[in-house]
Formats: C-alpha cells, sequence, structure tokens
C-alpha cells in the first residue's frame, strides 16, 4: 500500500524453519526483506535456543515476550491461582534464555528489546541494561521509574569500565 515505516515482528516462532517459511511468505506478498525491518518475537525456549539459527536468515530484531517465556520455562499457569505463585520472570532459567540471547543477538548486530510487564521491575531492567538490551518497554505507570534505573546502571557501568 505504499507505507515504508512498518516493521513485521512473527509471534510464537520456534526456529529457522519457521523464520525461512515467513520470509518466502513475505517476499510472495512483495514485501522486500532487505528494505523492511523485521524480526521475531522469543516467547519459547526453543525460540531463545536457535535464534542464532534465526538471525543468520537476516532478522533485524528479536523481542522478549517475558509472559509466555516465563510460562513455558516454567511450565507455570500464571493464570492458574494454585501455581500462579510459582510464576517469576527472575528465575534463573528465564534469566539465562534471556543473557543468552541478548548475546547471540549482539554477536549477530540483531536488536533486543523487551515487552510485557517484567520490563517494569527494577531488577529486570538492571539485569537487562547489564547484558546489553538494545530497548525496554515498559507499563505507563512506570516508564520514570525505568528511565531513571537505565540512567543508574549505564551510569554504574561507565564507571566500572574507567576503574
Amino acid at each position: 500500500m505504499g507505507y515504508d515505516n512498518v516493521e513485521l515482528m512473527l509471534p510464537l516462532v520456534n526456529d529457522a524453519d519457521d523464520v525461512i517459511e515467513a520470509k518466502r511468505l513475505m517476499e510472495e506478498a512483495d514485501i522486500d526483506t532487505e528494505k523492511r525491518n523485521w524480526g521475531v518475537m522469543i516467547e519459547t525456549p526453543a525460540s531463545a535456543l536457535c535464534v542464532e539459527e534465526m538471525a543468520e536468515q537476516g532478522i533485524d530484531f528479536a523481542s522478549f515476550g517475558t509472559n509466555d517465556l516465563t510460562q513455558y520455562t516454567l511450565a507455570v499457569d500464571r493464570n492458574n491461582e494454585h501455581v500462579a505463585d510459582r510464576f517469576d520472570e527472575l528465575h534463573p532459567a528465564v534469566l539465562e534464555l534471556i543473557a543468552e540471547t541478548i548475546e547471540t543477538c549482539r554477536e549477530h548486530d540483531v536488536d533486543t528489546s523487551i515487552c510485557g510487564q517484567a520490563g517494569s521491575k527494577p531488577e529486570m531492567v538492571n539485569f537487562l541494561v547489564e547484558k546489553g538490551i538494545s530497548s525496554i518497554s515498559a507499563n505507563i505507570d512506570a516508564v520514570r521509574d525505568v528511565q531513571h534505573e537505565v540512567k543508574r546502571v549505564e551510569q554504574q557501568l561507565i564507571l566500572d569500565s574507567v576503574r
């Protein structure tokens, strides 16, 4: 339709095969994957572990869907009152998947971002900035606090690198 400011984000991908098929469909629909930014949601452990192969297929960005990633990693339904207290975006397994994904994406010049409520938690913001995430989205009521936390952590990282 002539729009030149549209980016595409593919949800619930698991591996490079999903990306290859989506890329084929985009090209079939006359979407130039070289001129458009497009990427994937990292919502499953499989997508986190296979992000390198997806990066090799030309994705420009990867965005963490932490609610789903946490749920699928821990096998905990956050909406089930009997187990919801076990839902924890800061669980070491979830953080390891996120850290490895960010590192791999940085090696392949793929931007990373986070969406969902986890990006509003100071502990998560601290972790993400230290790992080198490209951007963080937050709940509107937490934006100011997230900005301050990002600034604080970045300043500390700069001071640490100088020392």
